[in-house]
């Protein structure tokens, strides 16, 4: 099943359960300073979800556009992290509630009419543990699904609840029980996980015991990944692999002059570039420019990581931009408007490339005289120098540890990890970077 059949017949399903189809909201919030970036499919709901104003509808069904930089590190080396994504949901509020979450996932997940996976291939996971057990949902499992109890782990609350560990930890506010599903793929151990069904039920206030008290107002709100639920339904190991994710590495791997394979030694590079371009081609589409503040911030690292991948697979002039339009050709069904501003968003990429490049010459001769003393001396290259070089010269920390190997020397990284914590402390900057 290709992705965006995945995507039709998700908002249909839902559809014929009475839930009201939305647009995927924008990337870029502009009235929630909580976030620099959409996260998750809720975020559109907050007020539905809070009872707020005059409810519309009691019940929704969305795919949205989100971003998260949390995992940047996994990106493009794990099978499924990503930065932007397309995240699947299903909300009520005050609508429905568990009986018809669960009964409604398993019948889309494994009737033929919809997505028809094996339902031996599904496991799933409830809320059991220190402040509580959501007996409710396990026996909606056992007894109506028809689940073996060996099929349904029960997990403590840093896995099965949101926010995760609420009623230890907090925050004070809405919360509840998760359930999750997972899937095995066949000829790999190990599960995928699928969906996530969220079920807002309590109000945290204050320290445990007795600090979750029911709402009057109880909500749903699920969460599936379209990237790798489709790579479920296409027999492939990675998300990287299916069909909008992989025309793209290969389109990207066209440009930096590799041939694209996910083993090859390359891949890891040109799956960062695949996934980097995208979002900054979403974000600049609604118009984040490049910059030194929040989310301008946040799209200048998505695109000097990118860059940087290729730089040091020997790309010394500007190339991401060449990449947009294969983003466009993967996304303009979902999103014909992003079609609108290809130019645009080219144009002022590949201005941001040949700014990076040049704080690169800028910094190169500083890094070589450093580095040739630290060889010389027989000692680490001084973290001190390369958080310099990162916060003020712009010369990013990954670039730096990997000219050093060149060179010979290693990185002082604790020294370097100390400061840039001390650093990220006080820096407003860094603050809004971290607030996805």
């Amino acid at each position: 099943m290709k992705t965006n059949e995945l995507r039709e017949k998700y908002l249909s399903f839902f559809e014929s359960k009475g839930c009201v189809r939305r647009p995927s909201d924008v990337l870029v919030p502009k009235d929630d300073p909580t976030v620099l970036f959409t996260p998750a499919g809720m975020n559109q709901f907050k007020n539905e979800f809070m009872g707020i104003g005059k409810l519309e509808f009691t019940a929704a069904t969305t795919c949205q556009k989100c971003l998260r930089t949390g995992d940047i590190t996994n990106v493009g080396v794990t099978a499924y992290h990503h930065t932007f994504f397309e995240m699947l949901g299903n909300f009520s509020f005050g609508d429905y509630f568990k009986r018809e979450a669960i009964h409604w996932a398993w019948e889309f997940l494994t009737d033929p009419k919809w997505l028809g996976l094996e339902k031996d291939r599904l496991t799933v996971s409830v809320y059991k543990g220190r402040w509580g057990f959501d007996e409710e949902a396990f026996n909606i499992w056992k007894d109506e699904i028809g689940l073996d109890p060996d099929r349904i782990a029960c997990l403590e609350e840093d896995e099965n609840y949101w926010p995760a560990s609420a009623p230890s930890d907090g925050p004070d506010g809405v919360c509840g029980p998760c359930s999750e599903i997972f899937y095995h793929p066949p000829g790999i151990d190990g599960d995928v996980e699928i969906w996530n069904l969220v079920f807002t039920q309590f109000n945290r206030v204050g320290d445990p015991p007795d600090n979750l008290r029911p709402l009057p107002s109880r909500n749903i709100d699920t969460g599936m990944g379209l990237e790798r639920t489709a790579a479920v339904l296409q027999g492939v190991l990675s998300n990287f692999e299916n069909d909008v994710l992989k025309p793209l590495c290969e389109a990207a791997g066209e440009v930096v002059g590799v041939n694209y394979s996910f083993d090859a030694k390359e891949g890891r590079a040109v799956r960062r570039i695949a996934d980097h371009v995208r979002a900054a081609t979403f974000a600049m589409h609604e118009g984040v420019v490049p910059d030194k503040d929040k989310e301008k911030y946040v799209i200048r690292q998505l695109i000097r990581r990118a860059q940087l991948e290729g730089y040091l697979l020997g790309k010394r002039e500007p190339f991401l931009f060449e990449v947009v339009p294969a983003v466009v050709d993967v996304m303009k069904d979902a999103y014909p408007d992003i079609a609108e501003t290809v130019e645009g968003v080219q144009h002022t990429l590949k201005e941001e490339e040949s700014q990076f490049l040049e704080t690169i010459d800028r910094n190169l001769s500083s890094f070589k005289k450093t580095a040739k003393v630290a060889r010389q001396d027989n000692s680490p290259f001084p973290g001190k120098e390369a958080f310099r070089l990162h916060t003020e010269g712009g010369f990013l920390i990954e670039l730096t540890e990997a000219m050093a190997e060149d060179e010979g020397v290693e990185v002082d990284r604790p020294e370097f990890d100390k400061l840039m914590k001390d650093f990220q402390a006080t820096s407003r900057v860094n603050k809004s970077f971290d607030v996805m």
